[in-house]
């Protein structure tokens, strides 16, 4: 058998996701890259884990590749990211990564095309010209307009976010999110005099709001080949998301869906791109209009891509196939039950009894423990978390 492994920037939950698919199929540890410890990565059976203060920069990433190429010289190494930042670091330094060592894969786009999917402007160009539904916008410059002369295009409510979310995140300011349900003029007004007191120059995307609510919200997973093939499809019907201010939009909790036609037209869109690699989708259906509604794209696996290994697709092994195996896999799209949370499932259940949702909860899976990698430590971890998790959803869902 090829010698081979998986490299992650970054430790949180996403990696840990992965660590468990590469784990379970092949027996070896994830290796992670990062500035410092985090939960759930930390104290882990599945992690070979390194830490380097200056991997953000340029320098400091190839130092650390080269740190580690040195220790499995011969070794295939599948690179990933955690995060748009680190997936955009990886991206930005492909020549030189690339001459560390060929043995260094890195399943994705250029960084052409991926400034290009993940600005959310351009990638509803891009939907208007494939025929994909995504909701009407249109864009607001912090550099050259003002609220005064501005004219707004819809009725309140609105839903506003930032075009490019890595840039957004090098600013701090009162009351920052990652999107905004603005309800009138004046929330618009306080919104927008925060953002602009911290000096951010880049565009927001003003949209009209998508009448919904978690019931309506789902997450679709692909894998495209090196061949610009799609492999598979697997997708999540949102049971609860994070209600903290920051973190707003990250799933909590995420039951199987099968949105067959859909996947079909991503499909179609993905390999006329011409993408390859793991990408995300995160989706709302309009209950007026009954029709489902592209919101952004995500050029990696998500957040919670362990929902992708409860369906029965390991995206890991795909790569592996693809990329070291030289595999070729006809379309499928998931149909296993499953229900995977961040939180125990009678705290599910309560909070899903809290908010009048029926679901039944089948093949159930935490994020975040397995009975495979558990240790005093990394339950106290859990513990906090949970508890967090639970404060903010009570406190965000009154």
């Amino acid at each position: 058998m090829n010698d081979f492994v998986v490299v992650v920037l970054g430790g949180d939950m996403n990696t840990y996701g992965v660590a468990r698919a590469f784990t379970s199929k092949y027996k070896r540890k994830t290796i992670v890259l990062g500035k410092h410890q985090l939960y759930p990565t930390s104290h882990s059976k599945l992690i070979e884990a390194y830490y380097y203060d200056d991997l953000l920069t340029n320098e400091g990433l190839i130092k650390a590749l080269t740190i580690l190429n040195d220790k499995y010289p011969q070794t295939k190494k599948i690179l990933l990211g955690n995060t748009d930042y680190y997936v955009e670091h990886i991206m930005k330094n492909r020549d030189s990564i690339e001459k560390v060592s060929s043995n260094y894969i890195i399943p994705m786009v250029d960084l052409k095309m991926f400034n290009k999917l993940f600005n959310k402007e351009s990638f509803y160009q891009l939907c208007e010209k494939y025929n994909l539904n995504y909701p009407k916008y249109q864009i607001f410059n912090f550099s050259k307009d003002s609220l005064e002369k501005y004219q707004l295009k819809f009725e309140f409510p609105i839903f506003i976010k930032p075009a490019d979310s890595v840039l957004y995140s090098q600013y701090e300011f009162i009351g920052k999110q990652k999107g905004y349900k603005i309800n009138n003029h004046e929330e618009l007004e306080t919104v927008i005099n925060n953002i602009k007191k911290s000096n951010y120059p880049g565009n927001f995307i003003f949209q009209e709001y998508i009448e919904g609510n978690d019931e309506s919200m789902f997450v679709i997973t692909f894998y495209t080949s090196k061949d610009n093939k799609v492999q598979v499809a697997t997708a999540g019907k949102i049971l609860m998301h994070d209600r903290s201010p920051k973190l707003i939009g990250n799933y909590s909790a995420i039951t199987n869906a099968y949105l067959e036609d859909l996947c079909y037209q991503i499909k179609d869109f993905l390999e006329k791109i011409k993408f390859t690699g793991i990408c995300h989708f995160d989706v709302e259906y309009d209950i007026k209009r009954k029709k489902y509604y592209l919101f952004e794209m995500n050029i990696r696996q998500g957040r919670s891509n362990f929902y992708t290994y409860a369906s029965g697709v390991n995206l890991i092994e795909y790569l592996i196939d693809d990329y070291i195996f030289d595999k070729c896999k006809e379309f499928t799209i998931a149909k296993q039950e499953f229900t995977v949370s961040i939180i125990p499932k009678c705290m599910l259940k309560y909070c899903l009894k809290k908010n009048n949702q029926r679901v039944k909860i089948s093949n159930f899976y935490r994020f975040s423990l397995t009975k495979n990698d558990i240790n005093i430590l990394r339950c106290l971890y859990q513990i906090k978390w949970d508890y967090h998790i639970i404060r903010d959803y009570l406190k965000y869902n009154k």
